[in-house]
This record gives C-alpha cells, sequence and structure tokens, in this order.
C-alpha cells in the first residue's frame, strides 16, 4: 500500500503541467489521470492538482474519497499562504498539501512523505503504536481477570504516546493509527491521541497532560463486560441493549477503584466521561458544576475520536464533519463551547467555517447519544 509505495502516485492534474512533468520520480512511476472523468476508485495515492474554487473539480476529489479504500492517500495542491484553500484540502480528506505550481519538486514531497517513516527516539510510530495496543490488550485482560491492573505500564505507554504525537502531529498520528491498527483498541489510541495533543496545544502542565492521557487509555476498561454482539450492532439499539452500554463507565470505574492506587482525577474520567453539561449524560446525570474540567475534556476527546473513526454501523467522518457535530452540541448546552473552539483550532480550522451539521451524522442507534459507544 502507500506506505511501501508500492503503488502508483496517480496525479489528477487540471492544468497543461501534464505534459512538462516525469513519469517516474525517485522510482516511483508517476500516471496522469483523464482530468474529464471521474477518479477511479481502487487508487492508493491522488495528488489532486486542481482548482478549489471550481465546485465540480471538489465534486470529483468528494466523490473519490466517498468510494475509496479506507487507507488511500490524498495530497492537494494549494498557492502558497491560502489558509481558506489548505483548511478546504483538509476538509476534502488531504493527508498533506503541496505548493502551486505542481512540479516535480511536488511530486518527490508526495513521495518522500509517504517513504520516510515518522520516528521519535529511536522507535517508528508504527511500533510505538504496535506497542501501545500490545499494553491496552495486557491492562484490559488483567481487569477482565481481576488481577492487578500495571499502572506503571499505563503511565510509560502514556508518556511513549505524548511524546510521539508531540512529534509526529496529530493529524498523522490519527492516520497512521487508522492504517496500521484496526483492532478493538483503534478507538482508545484515537483518543488518546486527541487528547494528548489538545493537552498540549493549550498548554497543561506535564501533571495534568499525563492524568489525561492515562485517563484516555483507561476510559472504555469498562467495555471489556459488554457484549460484542452489542458493541459490533450495525442497527440502532434497543432500550434493553442501551442500557447494557451505559453500564460501561460505571463498570470499568469500579474495577479501577477497587484498585486504590489510580488518581482521582483519572477516576472521575472513566466514571463521567459520557456526562453532558445539561443533564442528559449518563450515568449519574450531572449537570455542569458537578463535572469536573478534565473529565470535560476526555469527553470531546471520546466524542471526537469515535466521530473520526470507521465503525460496524457508520463511516468515519472528516475532521471538519467531526467539528461540527461537537459545535453543534455545544450551541445545545452539552459540551462546553470553549473546549470546542481549543480543539478546533488544534486542528488549524477556522471556528467561523462551523454550522450544523448539513447531514445527520450522530449515531443512529440510539438517538440519546451521538456516540453511544
Amino acid at each position: 500500500m502507500a506506505a511501501n509505495l508500492r503503488s502508483i502516485l496517480h496525479v489528477l492534474c487540471e492544468s497543461d503541467l501534464s505534459s512538462k512533468l516525469p513519469t517516474a520520480v525517485m522510482g516511483v512511476d508517476v500516471r496522469f489521470l483523464d482530468a474529464t472523468k471521474p477518479v477511479p476508485a481502487d487508487i492508493d495515492i491522488l495528488l489532486a492538482d486542481i482548482d478549489l474554487k471550481n465546485p465540480v473539480s471538489v465534486e470529483k476529489i468528494r466523490a473519490f474519497r466517498n468510494v475509496a479504500k479506507p487507507d488511500s492517500q490524498i495530497f492537494i495542491t494549494v498557492d502558497k499562504g491560502d489558509r481558506q484553500h489548505q483548511r478546504q484540502a483538509s476538509a476534502l480528506g488531504a493527508r498533506k498539501t503541496i505548493l502551486k505550481p505542481l512540479s516535480e519538486i511536488g511530486l518527490a514531497i508526495v513521495i518522500e512523505e509517504l517513504r520516510t517513516p515518522h520516528r521519535f527516539a529511536t522507535n517508528t510510530t508504527k511500533s510505538i503504536i504496535a506497542a501501545s495496543a500490545r499494553a491496552m490488550r495486557e491492562i484490559f485482560e488483567q481487569a477482565a481477570q481481576k488481577e492487578p491492573i500495571d499502572i506503571n505500564l499505563i503511565g510509560e505507554t502514556g508518556q511513549q504516546l505524548a511524546e510521539s504525537v508531540a512529534d509526529l502531529g496529530v493529524l498523522d498520528w490519527l492516520d497512521t493509527v487508522r492504517i496500521y491498527h484496526h483492532s478493538t483498541f483503534q478507538h482508545v489510541l484515537l483518543v488518546t491521541g486527541i487528547a494528548c495533543a489538545f493537552a498540549q496545544g493549550v498548554g497543561m502542565s506535564s501533571q495534568d497532560i499525563a492524568k489525561l492521557t492515562q485517563a484516555g487509555l483507561l476510559h472504555d476498561i469498562g467495555k471489556i463486560w459488554t457484549p460484542s454482539p452489542i458493541l459490533d450492532k450495525t442497527g440502532k439499539l434497543t432500550a434493553e441493549e442501551f442500557a447494557v452500554v451505559k453500564r460501561h463507565p460505571k463498570d470499568g470505574y469500579q474495577r479501577l477503584v477497587n484498585q486504590g492506587d489510580i488518581h482521582p482525577d483519572i477516576l472521575d474520567a472513566v466514571l463521567h466521561h459520557h456526562e453532558y453539561l445539561d443533564g442528559s449524560g449518563y450515568p449519574d446525570g450531572l449537570l455542569a458544576h458537578e463535572i469536573k474540567d478534565l473529565t470535560r475534556v476526555l469527553t470531546i476527546c471520546d466524542i471526537m475520536g469515535a466521530l473520526l473513526e470507521k465503525r460496524p454501523y457508520k463511516e468515519p467522518f472528516s475532521v471538519q464533519e467531526a467539528l461540527s457535530v461537537l459545535f453543534s452540541m455545544a450551541n445545545q448546552g452539552k459540551v462546553e463551547r470553549a473546549l470546542v473552539v481549543a480543539l478546533a483550532q488544534m486542528f488549524d480550522c477556522e471556528i467561523s467555517s462551523f454550522q450544523s451539521p448539513k447531514r445527520d451524522l450522530f449515531d443512529s442507534r440510539n438517538e440519546l447519544s451521538p456516540i453511544a459507544t
């Protein structure tokens, strides 16, 4: 796939530059698509040199994104300093923007971006993700077997993730998790990565970053007692099934509090990460003044992670779509708007561009929650 560049770099070029560009760069074949036709769905790597002011061109990229393979990579050219089109490219699913006019250097940048693994310390991010998933599997198994949870392992894993997210950037971190890891721990890694980036971006103390990271790793530990047929159900949950799902925060909290060596702020975040400011959340129906700051942050990161990932009952949302859901929830008084604004800024998105979702992005399985699980 794209990560090892056995694939061909396909270029959608609407200008006459294609005749001036090479058909091979750095040992990779470059093929130019017919700009009058739809982009084929089986392409691994697409570099789109299009006019983002042209609705037809934009729709062509959107149509490709909707049918492309989950691990396909999109790159889009923009003019230098054009922040509006950079944000638009990101909303269209671009992994990275390339400067116009497209040149051999631009082609090489795309290839180098995919060829060179991101690193921190002496390990690749891929290795860190794999090690983190193994650690989470061990922790969840310890919880299921009623053995003491290795708190030191949680702390070490959280520190590694925080350092990796800081080095790589949140968007590349999320992309890497989705490409290389598809087990039940993908959600945990996505949420924890978003929480790390948020905490670092707003300047939280190292102690609070550590607590938030560990809370992210542990927040769904109660799901080990939620039956898989309910978690993986593609249709709407029954009232009885949703009641089972709603037990996971208390189940996880009870398992952790019995151990006795976990910070109270982490325990609170595990127990209350599905609470909303207006009292409509669960398990305790808390109101705003009863919800701690760290828990409020984890809540929006949990929602963001759930919306960005593919689940049995929905396709992944773009960053723009996911943030639109969160802004809609803020307008309803469910989550803190200032935190959503900070999250949008972390993703380098323009706040004024967010309106109510244009389509129903909420979890169709139960109207009580946009992310029932």
